[in-house]
């Protein structure tokens, strides 16, 4: 079988989708032929750029495009113009795909896993440094103060109410999470661990309208964007608590 041939079948080949015989004609010439041989090892290369670039979280397709073009630099320059075989054109249809979709994803505002990782990532970062006993004694509890802060970053004139759940005593800070200001809202529970709440109007691309809740270390972190209100709730407690918990402010939120 010659150079030519195999050019054509590497694809089929990689994807074992040829005959027993075409086959081991194509891999006869593989182990004498390193051109070839290295045209093979760029696909395999090539693949697995895709497949990692599918498991990252959030999908960077600008990594991916200079992974797929570093893999393209490597391969030796073609005298024909063969080189635009079938399996390369199908290869370069398949980056563009993915490019395409993440930049779809992102154009619409959604929040990638990646993305939403981050952001309960500092959430939960932010409730373990705000609950300790030397920061909350700098937070806001006057009620007055707590209500103009509660409308200001919500539509409720005063702190949700968690006194079904055992939670009271809320104190709030203003802080940061993935460069958004929240209100932190933190309640407490002589016989449980804090509780944080953080509420602002709605950011796009922040946090998505559906609920979702996800383990964070030693937290539940629980997320919704309800009635223009984007919210988060960090807990230990279990999941099914949190939800609870955090579906019950929401319907606050919409009153």
């Amino acid at each position: 079988m010659k150079c030519n041939e195999v050019k054509q079948l590497i694809q089929l080949y990689m994807d074992n989708e040829m005959d027993a015989r075409s086959t081991l004609d194509v891999q006869l010439h593989l182990e004498t032929c390193s051109a070839c041989r290295h045209i093979l090892d760029t696909y395999m290369i090539q693949d697995e750029a895709l497949k990692q670039a599918a498991r990252q979280e959030p999908l960077d397709s600008r990594f991916l495009r200079r992974k797929i073009l570093a893999a393209i630099r490597r391969q030796p320059y073609a005298t024909s113009a063969r080189f635009y075989s079938a399996p390369v054109l199908r290869r370069i249809a398949a980056v563009v795909l993915l490019a395409t979709v993440g930049a779809l994803v992102l154009l619409r505002g959604e929040l990638l896993p990646g993305a939403s990782e981050s952001v309960y990532a500092a959430a939960a970062s932010d409730h373990a440094k705000h609950c300790a006993i030397d920061s909350s004694m700098g937070a806001i509890t006057n009620s007055e103060e707590l209500g103009r802060l509660t409308a200001a970053y919500s539509n409720l004139d005063a702190p949700p109410d968690l006194s079904a759940f055992g939670y009271g005593d809320p104190r709030a800070t203003v802080c940061t999470v993935k460069e958004e200001k929240f209100l932190h809202l933190v309640y407490y529970n002589q016989e449980q661990q804090p509780v944080s709440l953080f509420v602002r109007p709605h950011s796009e691309g922040l946090i998505t309208s559906r609920f979702n809740v996800a383990s964070e270390g030693d937290y539940q972190v629980a997320s919704v964007s309800s009635a223009g209100i984007d919210l988060l709730v960090v807990a230990s407690l279990g999941q099914e608590q949190t939800s609870t918990m955090t579906k019950a402010i929401a319907a606050q939120l919409k009153v």
